[in-house]
């Protein structure tokens, strides 16, 4: 709650610009059509942090260039000085790919849900009822696929569709 608090007053310098603040994250959104670029609002950032005592850990901090699928169409930009520039990035736990394809977001949910159903499978030998194993799978398992799903499953291709169907 104090970092709510206390970043009540980080804004973007442009109006095309977005800071989105979430617990203790913050997500700096710049088109490339923007009128300031991502290097000043960055800067803005960290000057801001430095005046409220708050350190920015470079280590953890990503830069991801959404591009469109035509490549002739995409906007290559270098990365911003010791920030690392990546393809896929987690962001509040779902996996974001610069195409804005979930292939890899769905495999990582799919993964998960596997290694959580083996625990299923070792509840259920050692004897667990079905209504506790129903909740417990509910828990682990279909709380994992839901997570998030509208801000994702709009962009899936119906053999994703399938995989979790599947699943």
């Amino acid at each position: 709650m104090l970092y709510v608090v206390m970043a009540s007053d980080l804004k973007a310098k442009s109006v095309f610009n977005r800071v989105a603040k979430c617990a203790d994250d913050t997500t700096l959104l710049v088109p490339s059509d923007s009128n300031i670029g991502l290097e000043e609002e960055f800067a803005n950032i960290q000057q801001w942090a430095s005046i409220n005592k708050m350190k920015i850990d470079l280590a953890k901090t990503k830069e991801i260039v959404f591009k469109r699928p035509n490549p002739r169409l995409s906007v290559h930009l270098a990365p911003v000085a010791n920030i690392e520039q990546v393809r896929p990035a987690k962001l509040l736990g779902v996996v974001l790919c610069d195409f804005l394809l979930f292939d890899e977001h769905v495999h990582a949910v799919l993964k998960t849900c596997s290694q959580r159903m083996y625990l299923m499978k070792l509840l259920c030998d050692q004897g667990l009822p079905s209504k506790e194993l129903h909740c417990i799978f509910h828990a682990l398992v279909v709380s994992k696929i839901r997570y998030a799903t509208p801000s994702w499953s709009g962009f899936l291709s119906v053999h994703l569709v399938g995989q979790i169907n599947g699943f």
